[in-house]
């Protein structure tokens, strides 16, 4: 069979698809997603060849990929989100059009088995279990998945506990569940339940997340891509070159050159709302991990210490309170931020909780500097770069610090670049803090804070200084 011919494109918003006659309020409300609703998934197996996050017109960065594309939506790297409520029907129907044996395969729910190219597979399976999961091509292995046969599939329970509130599985442990009731009802996490948005506010309720990881070697696959038609090239000889390549003074051994979230790099994907939240004090979110690569990540976040509340399936007895984990290949992780004050920011207690802050001291430097609470940081958003007045002919081009915007990167050293390149071109999302639900009177909003409707929407919230009386 040709080969066939190679899709140049370049990563763009986040394509979701829900799966079921029903389009549920939990996704149907969240204007972060591009979703389509579907009754049955449609994929073909197919390559591409993608723009990377150093290209441009003097530096033709580009990589080779397998993907899984869905009939409603482009190519891209990885397959689309698929979002579904437990105990769903779901249909697939997956034709190959490569050259060698691929599959479709979901540990625990379904397995094709081999699809020969050309061929067209129907297949269908419940999902029977609420979570996260990772759907891949099993055959090969680890070449098929690492090459882009890859996606997430999120499973979402059909109701809360009696009694209880949402969380994100449908036997949560009585500490996980404890967690997600005390979200929004106690004084240690106050403003909103994950389960509970605000329109006024553009709010959407049950905010979630999903970072799939992944790490690509353009010359490996390269390599791949052009191996005899018809013949899997070999998977131990795969990964020794992914692992372990020998230095070249050059620069162009095998080992990976590009460290993705959601096919996204660096400040691309930092500065994604669909992969780094954005959102208030008081406004809990969870982030879904999973890692389709081969590599050891080491997620750290700043701002705030998360709870690890679920691993690979299992939900924890006890959620793990931290700012780093390692997840491993085929790991899958759910994370819960409590969107709480940063801890960098003082108050009386020291810990970023929602307590009395510390008043500031007579700025000595500012003229009419006067003592006031140091949150919202009115100091810090107050700063415009360049200064305002330092006007380029007759347009204002000075900046507001506006969210507050903190990193995640992944301490796995090597995932902190692309192509030899610097600590701002790889494995990197966030957290950005948009406002605070727990300040005297309301809802405070950041002067200028952008306000998400969708992948390709900027602008202005609900205009310089919002206060929303309630919560």
């Amino acid at each position: 069979m040709k080969r066939r011919d190679f899709v140049k494109y370049a990563g763009g918003g986040l394509a979701a698809l829900v799966v079921g006659s029903v389009m549920p309020a939990w996704i149907s409300n969240n204007s972060l997603f591009a979703v389509k609703q579907v009754q049955e998934l449609n994929f073909t197996i197919t390559d591409a060849i993608k723009d990377m996050v150093t290209h441009n017109s003097i530096n033709q960065a580009q990589c080779y990929f397998w993907l899984y594309k869905e009939a409603n939506f482009p190519a891209e790297i990885p397959g689309p989100h698929i979002f579904t409520t437990e105990g769903s029907l779901i249909k697939v129907s997956v034709t190959n059009g490569l050259d060698e044996p691929h599959a479709f395969f979901i540990p625990g729910l379904v397995n094709s088995g081999p699809i020969a190219p050309g061929a067209t597979k129907n297949i269908q399976f419940v999902a029977s279990k609420a979570g996260t999961y990772l759907y891949y091509d099993n055959l090969n292995a680890p070449v098929n998945r690492v090459m882009g046969l890859h996606g997430a599939l999120i499973v979402m329970p059909a109701e809360a506990a009696p009694g209880h509130k949402f969380t994100p599985y449908a036997n949560p442990t009585p500490a996980v569940q404890q967690l997600f009731d005390d979200f929004g009802s106690t004084s240690h996490f106050p403003g909103l339940a994950w389960e509970q948005g605000d329109p006024t506010t553009h709010t959407p309720a049950f905010r979630q997340y999903v970072w799939l990881l992944h790490a690509a070697s353009s010359r490996l696959f390269a390599e791949v891509g052009n191996y005899p038609p018809g013949r899997d090239y070999p998977a131990a000889q795969f990964i020794s070159a992914y692992q372990r390549d020998r230095f070249r003074s050059d620069g162009l051994n095998k080992k990976p050159d590009y460290f993705t979230i959601n096919g996204h790099s660096g400040w691309f994907a930092a500065h994604n709302p669909t992969i780094t939240p954005h959102h208030r004090v008081g406004e809990p979110a969870v982030i879904r991990i999973l890692n389709a690569g081969i590599s050891l990540h080491s997620l750290h976040i700043h701002a705030n210490h998360v709870y690890a509340t679920g691993k690979n399936g299992i939900v924890e007895e006890n959620p793990i309170w931290m700012d780093t984990l390692t997840v491993e290949p085929l790991d899958v992780i759910e994370w819960v931020v409590p969107f709480t004050r940063p801890p960098d920011v003082p108050n009386e207690r020291g810990i970023g909780l929602p307590d009395k802050p510390l008043i500031s001291i007579p700025n000595p430097r500012i003229s009419g500097s006067a003592p006031h609470p140091v949150w919202p940081p009115t100091e810090e958003l107050g700063t415009f770069m360049p200064k305002r007045g330092d006007e380029a002919g007759d347009f204002d081009i000075s900046v507001q610090l506006s969210p507050i915007c903190y990193p995640m990167h992944d301490h796995s050293e090597a995932s902190q670049s692309a192509q030899g390149g610097n600590y701002g071109l790889g494995m990197m999302s966030g957290l950005h803090f948009i406002g605070d639900r727990n300040t005297p009177g309301g809802v405070t909003t950041f002067p200028n804070a952008s306000t998400i409707h969708g992948p390709e929407a900027t602008g202005p919230a609900a205009g310089p200084d919002v206060y929303h009386e309630g919560h």
